[in-house]
């Protein structure tokens, strides 16, 4: 695992599922980690129960205007930010293309892709203006390789990869890395969530459903929100100094490319 012993850690999302897990690792490497949520009761329970400095601001990732308030919050408390993690998202409500609503393919990129443009926005001056900084970005599996009846989705976490390796050419000149992160099948609520829905639609039980997305995996296992917080550690540790604009799978073997 890297140090990040005294690095200021943004994470957006963290007060539960993949969000949470990362800020566990992170505040675990010495991190001080601001716990982000549009949960501001479950943030303040997951920056309380972390073991190293933490605090807990209400952020929404769908308004400018929140992510401009987080940012100054955070910079006037700590002077700077080193790593951002642009993790909040919301989960797809699958079905055909035909009978997806506008509203739909609205409510998940305004989270999924306009929430990491404006949070990073709110941040980006602060690295650029001390030359340094780390962005990753949580995309998806979905968002490399497409898959069927999720299509906002899909079209959401193709929009993170994009905007990663856009950004990363953007802010190389300034020492900033920015990587995108690609979890596999999470047994979280969201994930859930959606399995539920899967199940209905192909009318199989929810167990079934399960174990056809573990049937896909190589290693024939679900991920961790730990597993992701390991590599978002590494990420943003002085390890990966010369890492950017890349894409890391952690799914088990779902994807290798």
């Amino acid at each position: 695992m890297g140090d990040l012993t005294g690095k200021i850690a943004v994470i957006t999302g963290a007060a539960r599922g993949i969000g949470q897990g990362i800020a566990e690792r992170m505040s675990a490497s010495g991190a001080v980690v601001v716990v982000t949520d549009i949960d501001i009761v479950a943030a303040t329970k997951c920056a309380a129960a972390l073991p190293g400095s933490a605090i807990a601001i209400k952020h929404d990732v769908r308004d400018g205007a929140s992510s401009i308030t987080l940012a100054t919050q955070v910079i006037e408390k700590y002077g700077q930010v080193d790593i951002l993690v642009n993790n909040a998202g919301v989960g797809p409500k699958p079905g055909p293309v035909q009978h997806t609503t506008e509203e739909e393919y609205d409510r998940v990129m305004d989270v999924n892709a306009k929430g990491v443009f404006l949070t990073t926005k709110a941040f980006v001056q602060e690295m650029i203006n001390r030359k340094r900084g780390c962005i990753l970005n949580i995309s998806s599996i979905v968002g490399q390789s497409g898959f069927g009846m999720v299509l906002p989705y899909v079209a959401s976490k193709f929009a993170v990869t994009g905007m990663t390796q856009s950004l990363a050419h953007e802010l190389a000149p300034y020492g900033i890395t920015v990587n995108s992160i690609h979890p596999g099948i999470i047994r979280t609520d969201l994930h859930s969530a959606v399995v539920k829905q899967f199940a209905a639609l192909q009318g199989q039980t929810e167990d079934e459903t399960w174990n056809w997305f573990k049937g896909r995996i190589p290693l024939a296992r679900f991920q961790t929100p730990a597993d992701i917080g390991e590599m978002a550690v590494f990420l943003a540790s002085d390890g990966a100094k010369n890492i950017t604009g890349a894409a890391f799978n952690v799914d088990g073997g779902w994807e290798m490319h």
